[in-house]
């Protein structure tokens, strides 16, 4: 996520991992938190950016210090949540780049611990984090490429099946679109074929982490380094199969941004002038993901002014992972804020219920969708009754 604030809102409720309130006291923190916590305040001290150093080597530092926290424990399940936790403390640069960093990190602990198809569900983080957790579960998975590559696609997609949620299962699947594009030497058209071959199901949100990796290697992110030509966002986008458009653009100004800032509303349309149908919509999606990350709420009020027409493309694009471990009440406050969208109120409603759900695993259809406003409901219980197909859009 090269360039962009990771999305790290959610709080993460693990057992007795997280600080619980008990007759108005907080509980005492875990050893092995207060392990986590000491060494990743450690790697700020020795890493932050504003002692000097540039970004390439900030992001360097993290890599290794993050690397030399995971490296002795098997037990990354567990541990990667609580340096998601860690990170949210910190803030600054390890808060808003953790994901980025953590490729890097879930790559080589892959090869470090030898970690095959057939044991990678005990490594992945049992967390719905979209920073940390999601980029060391996506290194893990890339690291795979190679193997992957000669196995068949069914039986990779059965691995993924067996995460413990759907916002889990969905970032192996992701992951896997890296893993292609590793394996076929960033070769997107291979990688693409492969991410046709796995169930239905899966087939996009494979695409979308090839994509992903495309929009990386044009800069030589993470690692990557492009083969073939650098197409921009609108010549790749425009050429692809009408299935993979959305995916396409989803994470394009992410990694290759506009030579303008998107600031507001105005700024989303500008930038995708010229496209119609499909492509704009696409292109709309991929804007309001940059629009005021990490804070849903105003992201939704943007897409609210908006043109009829264009409102849910942008509604995509809204950061509901920050609400993954917020109250009920503020979930389905995001909810009711697709009243300002008029005609296309049932389509912002029946998104963002299946974005949340997905977010909860499931418990907002039945508790969350109860809540909205009764002329709501049935569009809440549709759009969240779809959150085990095809996500296309989301992070």
């Amino acid at each position: 996520m090269n360039g962009r604030r990771a999305r790290l809102g959610a709080f993460l409720l693990l057992g007795g991992v997280a600080l619980a309130a008990c007759g108005g006291h907080k509980a005492a923190t875990p050893p092995q938190a207060a392990a986590v916590d000491r060494d990743v305040a450690g790697a700020v001290r020795l890493c932050d950016a504003g002692e000097g150093n540039s970004l390439a080597r900030t992001q360097v530092c993290f890599q290794r210090r993050l690397l030399a926290i995971v490296e002795p424990t098997t037990d990354t399940a567990i541990e990667l949540p609580l340096i998601d936790a860690a990170a949210r403390q910190q803030g600054g640069y390890i808060a808003d780049n953790c994901h980025i960093v953590m490729h890097w990190v879930g790559r080589n602990y892959a090869l470090d611990h030898h970690v095959t198809l057939s044991s990678l569900q005990s490594y992945l983080p049992r967390a719905n984090d979209p920073g940390c957790s999601a980029g060391f579960a996506h290194g893990l998975v890339s690291a795979l490429g190679p193997a992957i590559r000669k196995l068949d696609p069914s039986s990779v997609a059965r691995a993924c099946a067996g995460s413990q949620t759907r916002y889990q299962a969905y970032s192996c699947v992701h992951g896997l679109g890296h893993a292609y594009m590793r394996a076929y030497n960033e070769e997107l058209p291979l990688a693409l074929r492969m991410c046709g071959r796995l169930p239905s199901v899966d087939v996009v949100d494979c695409a979308q982490g090839a994509y992903h990796d495309y929009w990386f290697s044009l800069s030589g992110v993470d690692g990557t380094v492009q083969l073939g030509p650098s197409l921009r966002p609108r010549a790749l986008c425009g050429r692809q199969p009408r299935m993979f458009v959305r995916a396409c653009w989803y994470r394009a100004f992410m990694e290759s941004p506009p030579d303008r800032a998107l600031n507001t509303p105005n700024d989303i349309v500008a930038v995708c002038a010229g496209l119609d149908g499909l492509q704009r919509q696409g292109c709309i999606t991929g804007a309001a993901v940059t629009f005021n990350t990490a804070f849903p709420a105003r992201q939704l009020t943007g897409c609210a002014q908006l043109a009829t027409g264009i409102r849910v493309a942008c509604a995509r694009g809204t950061a509901t992972q920050d609400l993954a471990g917020a109250p009920l009440s503020m979930q389905v406050e995001l909810v009711e804020q697709c009243d300002g969208f008029g005609a296309e109120r049932t389509g912002c409603v029946e998104w963002i219920a299946k974005a949340l759900n997905v977010d909860t695993n499931g418990a907002f259809r039945s508790a969350g969708c109860a809540a909205v406003p009764g002329a709501d409901q049935a569009a809440c219980r549709s759009g969240a009754a779809s959150w085990r197909g095809p996500l296309e859009t989301f992070s």
